[in-house]
Parts: structure tokens; C-alpha cells; sequence
């Protein structure tokens, strides 16, 4: 029933495609399924799309474990989730790879968008259908506070893992801070870890080489189980009451977590860390991971023609610069980044460029990566919080893994 319901979908996309999309969105209306930061912030810039194409869009604002489990509860009873979805972090195992999204390649070849001026449409790629647009560009890197480091006596930002964590001591030992590193207790703080070290994580047949003896991963671990352990990181990270980026921003912390983009919240207004975060390349190989996000169309979706006008607007430049401005999230379109960084717009521009040379992309297209990438979270929460060592939590989190594997493929 599912098979021939998309079946419809795809030869009404034709016909729809035959006849053009003038006129035929007017006076639709459609749902967009959005985390809050993927909401346009513009409340003023929307209602005029509405307004000039006729299109009525519901906005339906949920975090991003809520969207993943409305998108498969709508699946399993064939129905579209939303006609329009924002997808980013677990999206491309949980939305993707499950088959929810409707390919994009023939909107595309209308000619409508220019897809040369988007960076990482090949990330949104598979098996050679475009399954998103790209809306905004996420590397994962850290940020610091230059003055409290040169403070503490350090011209300079930490080029080895030994030397942030000597840094961060030297920090809290001159009274400067006594949390002075913000990251979470989530998998993004090991994985950014151990990438850097070099650990390639998987080999090409997917085996978790993370948890090899003597592994780059596992010295990550350890390392990230000390801080917690010595208070570097702040005890509020481990008890949930506020996250790495919210801490930071208040003052407390030197180091932090952040990504492309993060530099501009932390030089804001509101922040107490302003106007001395910089970006650093991050220690040693350097490798980091990036998940851009992408917005698209439901495959169950019935209303393709109207998604797709929206879709085309969410993308333009009034939007993404809009969402540039609000979150400080980097704009996917060649065009409108060269443009805010000409204007002076765009902080450590040349920090970004060199981090996004060093990458080493996660599979987060497996199918049971999602799954996977949840319990990582919790493996190392309960781990900091239990007194786990870090061998047996790496241990863990690869037995999860070799399960997971099992069951999906």
C-alpha cells in the first residue's frame, strides 16, 4: 500500500512538472516541521511569502528527537509527517536513509535553483538522488577566549591536546576560571576529540576501530573522563541544569565546543564572553566532522508543488541571511557567504576555511547511526557520573555498535 501511494506521488510529480508551477501553489497550504532554530526567524519576511504566493504554511516546531519520532510514526501509517522537513544532526539515519524524503532531482532541473551556488548538496546526495537543499553549513570546532588565555600567559591558542588541558590547569590555578573548559557530556565532545587525534573511528567495512587496543579514541575518552573528573568541566554540564554553549556564553569557560558560526554568539551583546572569542583550529591531525542541514520534501507529502515554492524561498537570500543573523549559522549558498564576509560580517572567516580542510566524515547515513549516536550520550553520561573507566566505556559503546550492526544489516 505504502509502494503504491509513492508510486502516485512520483507520477503526480511528473504531471506537475509538465504543467509548471505557475499559479498552481496558490491558495495551498502546507506543514513545516522544524527544530526551533530552523523556524524563519523573520516573522515578517514569511508572512509576505504567504501572502505573495498564496501558500499558507503551519509551522510545527519540535526538538530533534520528537521530529525523528513523528517522521517514523507518520511513516508507519503512510502518512507525511509534515509537507516540508528540516533535517540535520541524526537526520540523514533517521529521515534519510529510512526512506522519507522525496527525491529532489527533477524540482532541481527545473532550473529554478542554482545548484552550483550551493556547497555540500553532494552531502545531501544518494545513490545519486538529491534527498535535501542545503540550508546552512556546520562544522564541528571549538572557540576560546583569547584575553582570559593571554591573561593566564599564553599568546596563543593550544596546538596539542596536552597542551589545552596544561592551559586549562594553568587557567583555574591563576583564579582566572574554575571551569575553564565548555564542552558536554555528549558524543560530540568525544568524537571531536578523537577525530583530531586521528582516530578514524570506522574502517571501510563499518568495524569500530575506535576501540582497538590503544586506539587514538580511547586516549580521547580518558582525557575527556579527567576533566570531568577534576572539575575542568563544570559539574552543571554532568547534572543537565545547562548545556556547553549557555555556560560558556555566561562567562564561565575559556575552551569551548562551539561551531561554525558559534563565534558569533559568543561575541553578542548578551554574552558574557564578548568581544574576545576567537576560533581555533582544532589540536594536532585536526579532523572534525560537518553536518549541514538540509530542508526537503516528505515523499507522502501531497502537496509537492506548494513544499517546493517553499522550499525554494526557505533558501533564498532573504532567509538564510536572516538565519545568519539570528543563530550565526553559516550560510550553505556560495554567494550569500562571500557576500556577508566582503561586508565584514562574518568573524574568524579564515579559521573556517582552514578547519573545514581537515575533515573526517562520520557515517551518519548507516541506518542504525541514530540509534547508535543516542546511546553514545548516555554511555558516556552515566560513565562521568558512575566512576566507569574509560576503557569500559569505550568497550560499551562498541559492543552497542557490533549489536546494532547485527540487527540492521
Amino acid at each position: 500500500m505504502k509502494l503504491h501511494k509513492r508510486i502516485l506521488t512520483l507520477v503526480l510529480l511528473i504531471f506537475m512538472l509538465s504543467l509548471g508551477f505557475a499559479g498552481q501553489a496558490q491558495d495551498s497550504a502546507i506543514s513545516f516541521l522544524a527544530p526551533p532554530w530552523g523556524v524563519p526567524p523573520n516573522e515578517d519576511s514569511l508572512n509576505a511569502f504567504m501572502e505573495e504566493s498564496g501558500i499558507t504554511v503551519e509551522i510545527q516546531s519540535v526538538q530533534m528527537a520528537d521530529l525523528y519520532s513523528r517522521v517514523q510514526v507518520s511513516a508507519a501509517a503512510g502518512e507525511a509527517p509534515a509537507d516540508v522537513i528540516f533535517i540535520t544532526e541524526e537526520g540523514p539515519s533517521n529521515v534519510v536513509a529510512t526512506g522519507n524524503m522525496l527525491p529532489l532531482n527533477d524540482l532541481l532541473d527545473m532550473g529554478d535553483l542554482d545548484a552550483d551556488d550551493f556547497e555540500k548538496l553532494d552531502f545531501w546526495t544518494v545513490d545519486g538522488d538529491i534527498m535535501a537543499i542545503p540550508t546552512y553549513l556546520q562544522l564541528v570546532m571549538m572557540d576560546y577566549n583569547s584575553a582570559t588565555l593571554a591573561e593566564a600567559g599564553f599568546d596563543s591558542a593550544p596546538t596539542t591536546w596536552a597542551e589545552l588541558d596544561a592551559q586549562a590547569r594553568a587557567v583555574r590555578d591563576a583564579g582566572l576560571d574554575d571551569n575553564p573548559i565548555a564542552m558536554g557530556a555528549i558524543n560530540w565532545s568525544w568524537w571531536l576529540i578523537a577525530l583530531s587525534m586521528g582516530d578514524p573511528m570506522f574502517d571501510d567495512d563499518l568495524n569500530p576501530v575506535f576501540a582497538d587496543e590503544g586506539s587514538k579514541a580511547r586516549e580521547a575518552m580518558a582525557l575527556l573522563k579527567t576533566w570531568f573528573d577534576d572539575e575542568l568541566i563544570s559539574p552543571e554540564i554532568l547534572a543537565g541544569s545547562i548545556n556547553q554553549h549557555a555556560l560558556f556564553w555566561s562567562g564561565v569557560g575559556v575552551f569551548h565546543q562551539g561551531w561554525q558560526g558559534s563565534v558569533v554568539r559568543g561575541n553578542a551583546e548578551s554574552s558574557m564572553q564578548a568581544p574576545n572569542v576567537e576560533y581555533m583550529v582544532l589540536p594536532e591531525v585536526g579532523n572534525t566532522w560537518s553536518f549541514p542541514a538540509g530542508i526537503g520534501i516528505s515523499v507522502d507529502s501531497e502537496n509537492v508543488e506548494a513544499a517546493w515554492e517553499f522550499v525554494k524561498w526557505y533558501v533564498g537570500d532573504q532567509n538564510m541571511t536572516d538565519i545568519w543573523n539570528a543563530f550565526g549559522l553559516y550560510p550553505s549558498r556560495i554567494s550569500i557567504s562571500s557576500a556577508l564576509n566582503e561586508a565584514g560580517e562574518i568573524q574568524g572567516y579564515d579559521a573556517i576555511v582552514a578547519q573545514s580542510m581537515h575533515t573526517n566524515e562520520l557515517p551518519r547515513f548507516t541506518l542504525w547511526w541514530g540509534p547508535w549516536a543516542a546511546a553514545v550520550s548516555e554511555g558516556i553520561k552515566e560513565g562521568m557520573s558512575t566512576g566507569m573507566s574509560a576503557d569500559d566505556i569505550i568497550d560499551g559503546l562498541a559492543e552497542e555498535w557490533n549489536e546494532l550492526k547485527a540487527e540492521y544489516e
